[in-house]
């Protein structure tokens, strides 16, 4: 039991491993589509590394006080998902709402700058910055799905890594919203639920890496 729960403390950071090693094996280059992808599992593992970092070790090593809140990670994580899954979809090129898609990254910054300053401070836990940003990879898989629908060939090569990209992301943020949006509540009121919770969307987050491993991996 103590070393199922050490992987679930981990779970955040060792599925990244799973693309990285695709990326390691691999001897052609990823398709260019997916350079927005390969950035945020770079990114990704930096932040997630060193907000379990933190978490794990704040008592043992005696953290200095700013690296005992790991929220501000969790915040910066969100925004950056957003605005690389965005810059991933607007690659895409699909010219189906171009204009609405290309607004989406400027108006989310505009909303979570308004809201780190006038609500709670980039340093909590921000439900509402957080479920936008899902919401918001929500409407972008969906776009794309809608245009699919409408087309027999799409304009871009590597049609199967593309769609385990947005299966696996469609996945991933349909399942967190509600968690998103209601974890700051949780977090103040029910604090040993809120960690149970959390590891439903850390299991999540694997199976989001697997899909992301597997769109790496059929990227010719």
């Amino acid at each position: 039991m103590k070393l199922l729960k050490e992987i679930l403390d981990w779970s955040e950071v060792w599925p990244l491993f799973i693309p990285l090693a695709v990326l390691a094996v691999r001897r052609k280059p990823v398709n260019v589509l997916l350079k927005p992808v390969v950035i945020y599992i770079f990114i990704a593992l930096l932040l997630n590394a060193f907000a379990d970092f933190t978490w794990k070790f704040q008592k043992p090593l005696h953290l200095p006080d700013w690296m005992k809140n790991n929220n501000f990670i969790y915040n910066i994580h969100f925004i950056v998902r957003l605005l690389l899954f965005s810059w991933f979809f607007i690659r895409l090129k699909e010219p189906f709402m171009t204009v609405v898609k290309k607004l989406i990254p400027p108006l989310y910054l505009v909303y979570v700058t308004f809201s780190f300053i006038f609500f709670k401070p980039i340093t909590d836990f921000n439900s509402g910055p957080a479920a936008a940003s899902a919401a918001l990879l929500i409407f972008y898989c969906i776009l794309h799905y809608l245009y699919l629908s409408q087309q027999e060939h799409p304009p871009y090569s590597a049609k199967r890594s593309i769609a385990w990209v947005v299966a696996g992301l469609s996945i991933y943020v349909a399942v967190n919203f509600f968690i998103f949006l209601f974890y700051a509540t949780l977090m103040s009121t029910a604090l040993k639920f809120s960690i149970v919770i959390w590891n439903v969307h850390n299991i999540f987050f694997i199976i989001f890496c697997i899909f992301l491993a597997n769109a790496l991996n059929e990227s010719d």
